[in-house]
């Protein structure tokens, strides 16, 4: 029995050397060839990447950086836009201009000041597009007139207001200062109601009529400065108004 059990124990340890040398060698922990190689190369790479951020950023917060960051911007937006061309009347003509007003005294320099100017074709194309301004300006103020008086009409209460001291102000009862006093008082009622139409009333003051307006286009027209090729999508009222009504144009006198 114990030679039987000794040489089970040698049989034992043969086969155990011979599952270790026919194996790996390697300690459990220890890493595997490849992935040494793979985790030294990704390491390598996160450092290149990190340095360059680093770079980067150094430099477009610098001082000479500022082309560097130009460079960036403009290939990713593209270059910028070109500024608008202004026409060389406009630091006189555009005094008072308001995009929700009538601005007729405006548009009346516009087209009487240096007209010979308008043989340049960015002048003659600045004051088509003023004149479309001109109209989309006298759109909104008529919108804003409306609204005045939606404000009044939705406002019974002040209108109700103002018929009372009204007849309130007709007592025969009353003395003369009383009745005065109660005059006045529907007078600043009033006002408070007209308020908002009375504000726009006062933004559309004009030294220029519309007939002036009209006539000033009708000028440039007949004279050859303005046609209608000027306006190709959108043409102003007083636009058609005149093209319709004007005869045959005369030579431009652009020479």
């Amino acid at each position: 029995m114990a030679k039987n059990r000794i040489e089970a124990g040698n049989i034992e340890k043969r086969l155990g050397r011979a599952a270790s040398s026919g194996g790996s060698s390697r300690e459990p922990d220890e890493p595997r060839p490849g992935e040494a190689s793979s985790g030294g190369n990704t390491l390598f790479a996160f450092s290149l990447v990190a340095v360059f951020i680093v770079g980067a950023g150094a430099l477009a917060a610098s001082d000479r950086g500022a082309g560097f960051r130009q460079s960036v911007w403009e290939d990713i937006m593209g270059p910028p836009a070109e500024p608008a061309f202004q026409s060389r009347v406009a630091h006189l003509c555009d005094k008072g201009w308001k995009d929700d007003r009538l601005n007729r005294d405006q548009i009346h320099c516009y087209m009487t000041e240096s007209i010979a100017r308008l043989c340049d074709p960015r002048e003659r194309r600045a004051l088509a597009d003023k004149l479309v301004a001109y109209q989309e300006a006298q759109d909104r103020s008529a919108g804003r007139m409306g609204m005045a008086a939606l404000k009044m009409i939705a406002n019974p209460g002040a209108t109700l207001a103002l018929g009372v001291s009204d007849a309130m102000s007709r007592n025969p009862n009353l003395s003369e200062q009383e009745r005065a006093a109660q005059f006045e008082k529907t007078m600043d009622i009033s006002k408070d109601i007209m308020a908002p139409a009375d504000q726009v009333v006062q933004d559309n003051v004009n030294t220029a009529t519309r007939e002036d307006v009209v006539a000033d286009f009708k000028n440039l027209v007949e004279k050859g400065y303005l046609a209608a090729v000027d306006f190709p999508s959108t043409q102003p009222k007083i636009v058609k108004e005149v093209l319709a009504t004007t005869g045959p144009l005369g030579l431009s006198s652009c020479r």
